[in-house]
Parts: structure tokens; sequence; C-alpha cells
């Protein structure tokens, strides 16, 4: 209806044109027709994988339908079909053509070509992904994203591709195409199961933060694509538990998830954070592998990462993580990159980014991005399965301890509970971001959905939550705004 109010029939000029003009008479006729073929003509015009030709065909086959219906239903099904046509621009094979395009100039050295092409596609799939979802196409991403990881390039060539985003870009579509993939979903092609090798990697070792969690993103697509998605919750469980549980079990490795010291490397102080970004995505996507329970009685993956992330990050308990490992914890650790002879060479990179923010306050940054994302997503999935009992909320205890935390980042200006940590973020700009974080992550608590604000969410802490509007740092008070904005 909503269609069909943007594009009135035309006017009929025969002996019933006040009934065969009506808007609703014209429905009526259409979803009367015998010929249900008109339908599947005109997805096949609106949807956007079928080919240029295709689409033709389709236009010049819809005319023959619909003449029987009148000519005013007619005309206005053509009217409909004209919006709602893909041009001939933005399709699957022109998409396709630019992936390889965009490979041939990475091959040939051009990484700045490379990125235009695949610029032209990230936009492509975020309003269609079902565009880079085709066979042909997402065969190309997997081989093109395989052939930026293990490439031996040049030191100039690497710095290209890292200026323009060249695997940034790569990962976000495929986060994007992945739930719209086509073909065998059973037993993945070599190139598949490749690409599956590399996004475990760029999310365990040596991905940015976000090259790691739009890792986890599409690995959670092809586990569960839109065509076939699961709906047995024990079978979602186990292939979550599958997927993810080797991955959580490398990021959670005290090799990986511990504060970085002052005399490490850029390198490796720079990891904790794609490590915290991925297991926060993991949080958000698999719900029922972070929560799985350990064997015996040691904590599971997931609530290992919670324990890091609340106390020792935050409120810097200085406890230490529980290193037991199992079975084969050795060969992750064998894992990390070592640094080359030029680069030991070098001297210490600067301890802040380009922004002004430290390291360690993006850290906490994150792990409270972790704290929320977990209690959000499991409350939500916990309801949803509350008959099969598979997922069980937090405890309200773990709740109100984040919750009084964030408030208490608030009540201190920015200065995060730890003492020890405390040293870190004693610049404006570190006290800001922490202000930011907790203030946006608090709103995120107080989702009416959760149903969490009038249990924990006290009168001190709504002060404390308000004053945030009136921050010193205009940037503080932009994002709070806007994310008190998509609440209302």
């Amino acid at each position: 209806e909503k269609m069909a109010a943007l594009c009135a029939p035309p006017l009929a000029t025969g002996k019933n044109s006040a009934d065969e003009g009506d808007l609703e008479t014209v429905l009526r006729k259409l979803h009367a027709a015998k010929d249900k073929h008109i339908f599947r003509i005109l997805s096949t015009i609106a949807t956007p994988t079928h080919s240029p030709s295709a689409r033709l065909r389709a236009l010049d086959e819809l005319p023959k339908r619909t003449k029987s219906l009148g000519n005013a239903t007619s005309s206005w099904v053509r009217s409909m079909a004209r919006r709602c046509a893909m041009g001939s621009f933005i399709n699957s094979e022109s998409i396709d053509t630019c992936i390889m395009l965009s490979q041939e100039c990475f091959e040939a050295g051009d990484c700045e070509a490379a990125s235009h092409f695949l610029r032209c596609v990230k936009i492509a799939t975020s309003i269609f992904p079902a565009i880079g979802g085709t066979k042909e196409c997402f065969k190309t991403l997997a081989e093109f994203f395989d052939l930026c990881r293990t490439t031996v390039m040049t030191s100039a060539m690497k710095k290209d591709m890292e200026k323009f985003g060249i695997v940034t870009i790569i990962s976000d579509i495929l986060a994007k195409a992945a739930s719209s993939r086509t073909g065998k979903k059973e037993k993945d092609t070599d190139s598949v199961d490749t690409l599956r090798k590399q996004l475990h990697r760029t999310c365990t070792r040596e991905g940015t933060p976000e090259q790691a969690r739009n890792a986890v993103y599409a690995i959670a697509a092809m586990m569960n694509p839109r065509s076939k998605p699961i709906t047995d919750l024990s079978v979602r469980a186990r292939k979550e538990k599958n997927e993810f549980e080797p991955i959580l079990k490398a990021l959670v490795n005290p090799s990986r998830l511990s504060i970085p010291d002052d005399d490490a490397n850029p390198k490796t102080k720079d990891r904790i954070i794609s490590v915290l970004t991925a297991i926060t995505a993991i949080a958000e996507c698999a719900p029922y592998a972070f929560n799985a329970s350990g064997e015996g009685s040691k904590l599971g993956w997931g609530e290992r990462a919670i324990k890091f992330a609340l106390d020792s990050a935050l409120l810097g308990r200085n406890t230490r993580l529980d290193t037991s490992r199992d079975d084969g914890d050795e060969s992750e650790d064998s894992d990390n990159d070592e640094e080359s002879p030029e680069k030991s060479g070098r001297k210490k990179a600067n301890k802040r980014k380009k922004n002004g923010v430290s390291v360690n306050c993006q850290m906490m940054c994150e792990a409270i991005e972790l704290l929320v994302t977990h209690i959000r997503s499991t409350i939500v999935s916990a309801r949803r399965t509350a008959k099969h009992a598979e997922l069980e909320p937090p405890s309200s205890t773990h709740i109100a301890e984040v919750f009084s935390t964030l408030a208490k980042i608030l009540e201190d200006g920015g200065v995060p509970p730890s003492s020890v940590n405390g040293r870190y973020c004693k610049t404006s700009q570190d006290r800001a971001a922490l202000r930011r974080s907790a203030a946006i992550n608090l709103l995120r608590l107080c989702d009416s959905g959760l149903k969490l604000e009038d249990t924990y969410l006290t009168s001190r802490m709504w002060h404390g939550l308000s004053n945030v509007l009136l921050d010193e740092e205009a940037s503080v008070r932009d994002a709070v705004a806007e994310e008190l904005s998509f609440m209302l």
C-alpha cells in the first residue's frame, strides 16, 4: 500500500473509468490475477542478484502478463516496476567485475586504485548485501582476502595497503555479504575453508580492532545464513561452540589478554584492543559459546574475559587471570609474530595515538563495551530461550557492579576506579574518552527492552548521567545526545 501511494495509477478513459482507475480496485485486480508468474517477474526485476539480461527479459514479459488485467492495472504495475527495477550499474555482474579489477590493481601494486573499486563494492553491499553473496562474488572476495594476508610484499606496499585500508574494506564487505551467501552450505569450497582460516587468524593474531570485529561478524554470518537460518536452539548452541570456542580459547590466553606494560613494544600494546574488540563481537554474535561453562571447576572462556575486563582492567583488583591451560594452549602461544631485525632496532614509538588517547585508556573503553555487550546480548537471548533454559542471564550482583563502576567513572570525571591503571588516564583526552564510553554504555543498559533501569539505576546515578549533557568536552556531549536520541 505504501508503494501504491507513491505511484498512483493513471486515469482510465473507458466506460468504467471511475472503477478502473480506483487504487483499491487496481490492487484487488492485481492480487486476484490467476497468473501468479507476475509476482515472480516483479521479483526478478527488483532483486539485485539477477543479471541485466534477465531483468530486461522480465521487463519485456511483464506487459504481456498484465494486459488482461485492464489498462489501469497494467499501467500501474509497469510504473511500479520502473520504480523498483535495479539499474544497469548496481548488479552482481558489475560488482564482481569491480572486485576482480580491484584484485588486479592490487597484484599490480596500485593499492590506491584497488581501494577505489573496493569502496564502490562496499557501498553497494551495505545497501544490497545479496550482491556480494553470490557464488562468484563471494569466492572472488575470499580469494582476494587470502591474497592480501599471504602475499609477500615490500615495506612500501605494506604501508600503502594499510594507508588505504584494503584488508579492512574487504573484511567489512565479507561481514555484510556472508549472511546472503549462496551456493552449497553443507560442504564449503576450498576458498571458503581458506577464508575461514584467515578470518580466525585475523581475530586472534595481527588484525586491527575493526578487522577483528568484521571477521567475527563474517564467521557468525557464514555459520547462520539468512537463506537457511538455524531455528533449533540446541543446534545453534552446538554450532556456536564448535565455531567460536577455539577462537575464545586463543583470545583469552594470558599471553594475549593482559594489561600491557610500559616497556612493551607498540605492536604488543595495541594488540589488547583488537583482542577485546573480537571478544566483544563474539559476546554479541555467539552468546551460547560465550557463556558456555568450563570443564570441571574451571571458568568458561567468556567468564574469564569478563573477569579480566571488570576486575583487572577497570577495578584494578590485581586478580590474576586463571592461567590454567588445557591441552593445546602452547600451540596458540607459538603463533606470536616475532620482531624482524629491522623493527627490533627502531626506537620505541610514542605511547599515544594520533587522537591523543592512550592505549590503556582504549583498553578500558573496550572493556566497558565488552561488559555492556555481554549483559545486553545474554539477557535478550535468555528471554528468547526461556522455555528451553539454554542460557541464563547474568547475576544481579554482576549487573549491579557494572552499573556502579560506570557511574563511578562519571562521578570521578573520567578517572577509572583502578588506582594501578589511573596513572595512564591523567590527560584530558583520556578522561573525556572514558566519560564518553561510560555514559553511552550506561544509557544502553537503560534500554527499555532490558528492564534494568528501575532495579539498578539509582537517583544518584541518574544525576551523574544527566550531568554528562553539560560536559566540558563537546565530543562527549554530542556522543551522549546522539545515543539518547536513538532511544527516543
